[in-house]
């Protein structure tokens, strides 16, 4: 027959072994996620790159059918190229700060 000592400390050692045993799933988890977070942050990175890329190119066709297009679109052209030069000299006082 077991003492109440043995029977605690067999009680304590199953449940620390469970414990070990729950820490290395939740590790391996852990590092599957982190894996996958950092997948996707670099796909994230491409997105975004490939998105500015592709607003880049529609502002270029935008400026082009305007500058190309009659008389009447000349005041579209001027907003839009003055809105184009604002951007750039908040841009230019980023890069000064």
């Amino acid at each position: 027959m077991l003492t109440p000592e043995n029977e605690l400390l067999d009680s304590l050692e199953s449940k620390v072994k469970e414990l070990i045993s729950l820490n290395e799933e939740k590790r391996v988890e852990n590092e599957t996620l982190i894996k996958n977070l950092h997948k996707y942050e670099e796909e994230l990175a491409r997105v975004k790159t490939s998105e500015k890329s592709w607003r880049d190119k529609y502002m270029h066709l935008l400026i082009a059918k305007t500058i190309s297009s009659s008389e009447e679109d000349s005041k579209k052209t001027i907003a839009r190229l003055s809105r184009l030069e604002r951007e750039i000299e908040k841009c230019i006082a980023l890069l000064n700060e």
